[in-house]
């Protein structure tokens, strides 16, 4: 396990947010070539995947890495040899409530949404998470003002998914844990709940400071703006989703409060992140993004959309990620801040959006999170087709009439409990409707 006293990560963040672009870039390299040099020694399956890569090798020299196949050789890619996939889910699987331990006593814990049906535990060592606390405070929250962040003296909500594992549960759970004495001050909301349910909680809780996905927050901001939410905030964060540079601008208006953006992933950490302003600028100091096409060869700086990216985390050496592709759909383009020379990040994809059926108005994470375990669903799009209709369009590995008609009987009892009662699923295996611009595929479509 590596590790580094907080007063040095503090350093390294400062000092690495303000080099030029090529010092930066000389970095980013040095601290490659140790990540990777680690790797080799230390992982057998990144032994055996680098045995060819030359010594002096270029980060394109090195192979690209997908999580079926690391999650399929879990036990050889971690590089303590003590770690053991099914103790690493039992862990993040346990009741973070009643246990707040560390894995072997030395690591943190947490699993990806698991959108294949196949959730990703990720271990994080000392090294990674004092280098990325750090970019979240220096980077994410500069400029914000600290007292509002005092959770002793003002009160915080997370509208976020309440699921153990999820990396913003464990660490609204975390923060808990550590204060508590002030746990009164803190508020964690579901998403699944309906967006009317959600208006009511913050109204009853008056939050100062509140954080969730951007899909929420927006949503949230309309409900501000048209009266039916009433609070008064110091600082808004948003995290896990796209937030365009319109909504954006739509929460500083609704909120009158400084707005933060963090692109972040459970296998890469803090990625990209606002600076004071509605660009996402990615950490390339710490964080290497590729974006690439259709057959992973890199785009560089482009005008041209990703159909994906290749992930590098040059601060976690215990689960190393190394050019680990993801299918978001992005674009990077050089800074055009005085004030910050990190490179821009455009995205489009890893939206969640709110949708209105029978006049009630819900997240689409609902629905995903029901469908996304689902036996034998390999593929899902909701299309809704009327008013008070959504249509399940599946891709199964079994007979669909075995497997969607259940989905849709299951979901309709869902949207019951959350006191819509009149809404109609049917089901389908026509093909899923394509986004127009990227052509990603998106897990809703308003198609009437």
């Amino acid at each position: 396990m590596k590790t580094i006293e907080l007063e040095e990560a503090r350093r390294l963040v400062a000092e690495g947010g303000l080099l030029p672009d090529a010092e930066r870039y000389e970095l980013q390299q040095q601290r490659l070539r140790e990540l990777v040099a680690y790797a080799r020694e230390h992982s057998p399956y990144f032994a055996k995947l680098y045995a060819d890569v030359p010594e002096d090798f270029k980060l394109t020299d090195l192979p690209p890495t997908e999580k079926p196949t690391l999650l399929a050789n879990y036990d050889d890619w971690v590089t303590d040899r003590r770690l053991h996939l099914q103790d690493v889910l039992d862990y993040v699987n346990r009741d973070p409530t009643k246990d707040q331990s560390r894995l072997l006593g030395d690591y943190t814990a947490l699993r990806t949404s698991g959108s294949t049906g196949n959730p990703l535990p990720m271990v994080r060592d000392d090294y990674h998470n004092k280098i990325h606390g750090q970019l979240v405070a220096q980077r994410l929250l500069a400029g914000a003002c600290t007292d509002a962040m005092d959770i002793s003296k003002h009160r915080r909500a997370s509208v976020i998914h309440l699921s153990n594992g999820a990396s913003s549960y464990g660490a609204f759970l975390r923060m808990k844990a550590a204060h508590p004495e002030h746990a009164d001050n803190l508020l964690g909301i579901s998403v699944l709940e309906s967006v009317q349910t959600i208006v009511d909680k913050l109204n009853d809780f008056q939050p100062e400071t509140m954080a969730g996905y951007p899909s929420m927050m927006v949503q949230l901001a309309v409900e501000q703006l048209q009266g039916r939410l009433h609070i008064s905030l110091k600082h808004l964060a948003t995290s896990a989703e796209m937030l365009s540079e319109e909504n954006f601008d739509l929460l500083r208006e609704a909120f009158q409060c400084p707005v933060a953006n963090n692109y972040c992933m459970t296998e890469g950490g803090e990625i990209a992140m606002t600076r004071n302003c509605p660009h996402l600028h990615i950490n390339d100091d710490w964080v290497i993004v590729e974006p690439v096409d259709k057959d992973l060869k890199p785009l560089g700086m482009s005008d041209e959309w990703s159909t994906g990216i290749l992930v590098t985390d040059l601060s976690n050496f215990v689960q190393p990620i190394i050019r680990y592709h993801v299918g978001d759909v992005i674009r990077v383009r050089p800074s055009t801040s005085d004030c910050c020379p990190l490179p821009i990040m455009q995205i489009q994809g890893r939206t969640f959006d709110s949708y209105t059926i029978c006049g009630c108005t819900f997240n689409v994470v609902g629905l995903f999170s029901k469908a996304e375990v689902w036996p034998d669903l390999v593929r899902f799009q909701f299309v809704q087709t009327d008013e008070e209709t959504i249509e399940v369009r599946g891709v199964c590995k079994s007979d669909p009439q075995t497997v969607l008609p259940p989905l849709c009987k299951r979901l309709k009892e869902f949207l019951a409990q959350q006191d819509c009662p009149d809404a109609r699923f049917t089901w389908s295996t026509e093909p899923a409707i394509p986004n127009k611009r990227g052509g990603k595929i998106p897990i809703f479509v308003k198609n009437f």
